[in-house]
């Protein structure tokens, strides 16, 4: 009995050690797509029907199905699309920092998306906060399980932000 249940652990942890990996691999590809492709519409959205059609809904995987929004809000013509497009990202994003307050790429995604945004349509509430926090553990990104060029990125995107923001 206790070798049925022995193997019956080992199988469900090599399952879920698999899930693991295949989630990170998944998560790798939707950056690198992100960060090293162009864009058009037909592209973004079928970027984030790809994000959706993995089934993964961590925090990380909300803020880059709201990215692929954003992107689609970017390349919509129609002044409709465009709305709905970036009220699903502000949704999303705003999901993917309650799941995870502390996830800088979470954040930095915001930050990007909303510096991106004019200011007059509303979708920047939070610039501040996010420099903010992205500023103080800019350190931290070297931990991050992320490409190197893209790590690079977004250390000297915040960088550059938090220098220009006056006293």
């Amino acid at each position: 009995m206790q070798a049925k249940s022995l193997l019956a652990g080992l199988v469900l942890y090599t399952l879920f050690a698999s899930g693991a990996y295949a989630q990170q691999d998944i998560l790798a590809e939707i950056r690198k797509d992100l960060f090293y492709s162009d864009f058009n519409l037909e592209k973004s959205e079928a970027f984030y029907d790809r994000i959706v059609a993995s089934k993964l809904n961590t925090a990380t995987i909300v803020a880059y199905k709201a990215a692929a929004k954003a992107l689609v809000a970017k390349y919509a013509w129609n002044p409709a699309t465009k709305i709905a497009a970036l009220r699903y990202a502000e949704r999303s994003l705003a999901e993917a920092v309650h799941i995870d307050a502390t996830n800088l790429e979470v954040r930095f995604l915001r930050f990007y998306i909303e510096k991106s945004i004019p200011s007059y349509l509303g979708y920047s509430k939070n610039l501040d906060e996010d420099l903010t926090i992205l500023s103080q553990n800019l350190h931290l990104l070297k931990d991050l399980e992320i490409d190197a060029g893209i790590a690079d990125y977004i250390f000297g995107y915040i960088a550059d932000m938090a220098a220009h923001v006056s006293p």
